[in-house]
């Protein structure tokens, strides 16, 4: 397996690409069980970047609100 990019340092749509992907080698079962396992563990950092990623933005979007009120 290729060693990608720590998922701190990638962008929202690059790590949603890479788990979307992750997920869908999940799904056809063609891996061993430490294979599996490496994958999981790997899309689970891409799902916590993505959703650090979400709240950060939500975080801006309520800020402007406030300013704009």
């Amino acid at each position: 397996m290729v060693k990608s990019k720590e998922p701190a340092s990638l962008d929202f749509e690059a790590a949603l690409t890479e788990l979307e992907s992750i997920v869908s080698k999940l799904e056809s079962s063609q891996f061993s069980l430490q294979e599996s396992l490496q994958l999981y563990k790997r899309g689970e950092m891409l799902s916590q970047r993505c959703n650090q990623l979400l709240d950060e933005a939500e975080s801006q979007i309520d800020e402007q609100s406030s300013l704009d009120d």
